[in-house]
């Protein structure tokens, strides 16, 4: 299969997600007879190979009890609920951290996820957009917190849970700051939630959409980093999560204590113009587990057909509307995938 079919003729980019893409297609392409299980569904099965993951330190010997968190900017979570599900069954995370869900408290019942429970949220009153969610698994024992008095539209949206795991309690926050966000509101009020957290002896991770890109140098970047450190706090992003017609940038992050032995990789789902980070920490482990069910995709004549159908009523003009290759690959390929996810439904077996 030529995958570089309707591109210009010595395109083949040297960007991480282009290269992740053709990665997979020729690990498939060497085998002599490719078997189902050979072929991955999507773009995330066998990224485990790819260079832009990294990992530090060992792996905990009991990997499937790893605290495993998944965050994305999701940006507007209504009407993408099924195809979400769809999407991170086979990661199966522990904690699920969403910024920019978009919805109102009162719209919460169409954000239901299977087998997780809204641990904490946060939803604007006055303006649109904007908001922040936790998920947590359904089978973990967690307790809220309340940030509510530290929140602004804009500035400061965060909320948090504390998790009791097998040896420690840990907490997690989960933020988003606006790109107009006031920054010194941003920075104060965070020192403080941190500070009081640190006072608890407890440890904590932070995660979120800051608006605050971490590929190069900036104030920004020095300011919340200094900040950050006075709390042992590291940045463990460092893929572009956000790319648009004209830069990529690393504008989600996961902050974890600088001794914690952890993975860290992208994920895309095709949902959002963010892709997702999944961390997994290897020495922060939970007294329960979750079985990953096994699934099938459910690929029959008529679900092809579907399949073909929704890709003919494709325009596909922010593919050929852009001229740089690797944000016309990135937009096709998000675009073949909300499609091949929504026809070709995982089945448990």
């Amino acid at each position: 299969m030529n995958l570089y079919a309707g591109f210009p003729l010595g395109t083949k980019s040297s960007h991480p997600y282009v290269q992740r893409f053709f990665m997979v297609e020729s690990n498939v392409s060497r085998s002599k007879k490719p078997t189902n299980s050979q072929c991955p569904m999507n773009l995330n099965d066998k990224v485990i190979s790819s260079s832009v993951i990294h990992t530090y330190g060992n792996k905990n010997d009991d990997g499937n009890h790893s605290l495993r968190i998944y965050h994305q900017n999701i940006h507007g979570l209504n009407g993408k609920i099924d195809e979400f599900v769809l999407s991170i069954v086979s990661e199966m995370p522990y904690l699920i951290c969403l910024s920019e869900h978009h919805l109102r408290c009162n719209e919460t019942e169409v954000a239901h996820v299977p087998n997780y429970k809204l641990g904490a949220k946060y939803c604007r009153t006055s303006l649109k957009c904007g908001g922040v969610y936790i998920y947590i698994h359904k089978n973990m024992k967690y307790s809220k917190m309340n940030l509510l008095k530290y929140c602004k539209e804009e500035d400061l949206e965060i909320v948090a849970v504390k998790l009791k795991l097998a040896f420690k309690n840990v907490i997690v926050l989960c933020a988003y700051r606006a790109p107009g966000g006031n920054l010194e509101y941003f920075l104060n009020q965070l020192d403080s939630i941190l500070n009081l957290l640190d006072n608890l002896k407890t440890e904590y991770i932070l995660c979120g959409d800051l608006n605050i890109n971490y590929i190069g140098t900036s104030n920004k970047k020095n300011q919340l980093e200094n900040m950050l450190n006075m709390y042992n706090l590291i940045g463990t992003v460092s893929f572009p999560t956000r790319i648009t017609n004209t830069s990529f940038t690393t504008i989600d992050n996961i902050f974890v204590n600088k001794r914690n032995n952890y993975t860290i990789k992208p994920y895309i789902n095709g949902l959002s113009d963010h892709d997702a980070q999944l961390l997994t920490l290897n020495d922060l482990v939970q007294p329960v587990s979750i079985t990953k069910p096994i699934y099938i995709r459910n690929i029959n004549k008529r679900t092809t057909a579907e399949f073909q159908s929704l890709l003919s009523k494709e325009q596909w003009e922010d593919v050929f509307g852009v001229t740089d290759v690797n944000i016309m690959f990135k937009n096709f390929l998000n675009t073949y995938l909300r499609c091949y996810n929504n026809s070709f439904l995982k089945l448990s077996v």
